[in-house]
């Protein structure tokens, strides 16, 4: 089994985990986020120290940008950001989008703004600043979803439509 597959799959279990257990002494779910730009971080780690520190992050980048610049012209394309995405994130569903990377939305994503992007990516799971993105970073828990609550109604109903 191939780290890669290994590191998906633990990754899930831990998930898995996370939404199944019980929290605090109401015994509230826990619930848990992953998110696709974490796996392809944990995807990152070339040592297999279950961290991903600031040298296996650059060496992770260039790999990542290779990867994704299918016609070796230094910028992606929406297409090639797109098949990158299918492989790398799971779809382009999940996140982080091509938008996030192309910020002037020139419909190009220059090695600058995917490595700009990706670095500050790293920041923000980085929780304790410091440099190395442990497993325990990349799992977000989110508060139970709350119960619906009665909406006001607004100022001026919309008209009722003649019957």
């Amino acid at each position: 089994m191939t780290l890669m597959r290994w590191t998906v799959l633990s990754c899930a279990a831990l998930l898995a985990a996370c939404a199944s257990g019980r929290g605090g002494g109401e015994n509230e779910p826990i619930r848990a986020l992953l998110s696709a730009d974490a796996l392809m971080f944990v995807g990152f780690d070339a040592d297999g120290d279950l961290s991903t520190g600031a040298t296996e992050v650059e060496a992770g980048i260039a790999r990542e940008f290779t990867r994704a610049d299918s016609n070796r012209d230094g910028a992606l394309t929406p297409i090639e950001f797109q098949n990158w995405a299918n492989v790398v994130l799971g779809g382009g569903q999940m996140g982080p989008f091509r938008l996030d990377f192309d910020r002037n939305v020139d419909n190009s994503i220059t090695r600058e703004e995917f490595e700009s992007e990706i670095r500050g990516r790293v920041r923000d799971y980085d929780a304790d600043e410091n440099g190395v993105l442990a497993r325990s970073e990349f799992v977000r828990r989110v508060g139970q979803a709350r119960p619906p609550s009665e909406r006001p109604q607004p100022a001026t109903p919309f008209p009722t439509p003649r019957q």
